[in-house]
């Protein structure tokens, strides 16, 4: 709830902020964040994170989520993946509950079975690898800004996409790259010098 108007503005305007935009979830399911203590709702975060989308639409928008946490049900489980599917998510970072002894989690009597939790997780990392592409594919015969790394022949766009580059070019250098198309885990450049 930290992404204020203004702050979402200031990154829009502001070409020394990365258009990413990582915002912890944890659930989508109102319930389930409620037993997890947290501030916010799904409709508040849906609010910042559609907001961020309209102001950057290119923006890199990604997720921390949990499965399986105590007394998440199928019917709260399902809310909560297609709430993420609704989302403009680029990426989720997928988690699956563990008990920590002694946290007030630990304590609950309904707990999710292993199984069913490492299928949740199974379930929402096809989600995310499925938005993922999608995003990736956006890109493709874009001119994206990006960083050179000191991995011989990647750079890093703004958006925190890995491309692989035409040509072997010097580390920290800033360069602009036409898009070809998506790798397995990121984009290739086009071989072709972009004209100016």
């Amino acid at each position: 709830m930290d992404f204020s108007d203004d702050l979402l503005h200031l990154m829009t305007e502001s070409p020394r902020i990365a258009t990413h935009v990582h915002a912890p979830l944890q659930s989508g399911c109102d319930r389930t964040l409620r037993r997890m203590h947290r501030k916010y709702r799904p409709r508040h975060y849906a609010d910042r994170v559609r907001k961020a989308r309209a102001l950057m639409p290119e923006a890199a928008i990604g997720a921390d989520v949990m499965v399986g946490f105590p007394g998440e049900t199928d019917a709260e489980f399902e809310e909560s993946r297609h709430f993420m599917m609704e989302m403009p998510f680029t990426y989720l970072h997928v988690f699956t509950y563990s008990e920590r002894p002694g946290t007030p989690a630990a304590e609950e009597a309904v707990k999710v079975p292993v199984a069913v939790r490492k299928e949740r997780n199974r379930v929402l990392r096809e989600l995310a690898a499925a938005k993922n592409l999608a995003f990736r594919q956006r890109m493709v015969g874009l001119t994206l800004s990006t960083v050179t790394l000191a991995e011989t022949g990647i750079a890093l766009t703004e958006n925190y996409l890995k491309v692989e580059l035409a040509a072997v070019r010097e580390p920290n250098a800033l360069i602009d790259v036409r898009i070809a198309g998506v790798t397995n885990g990121g984009l290739r450049e086009n071989s072709l010098p972009i004209l100016q």
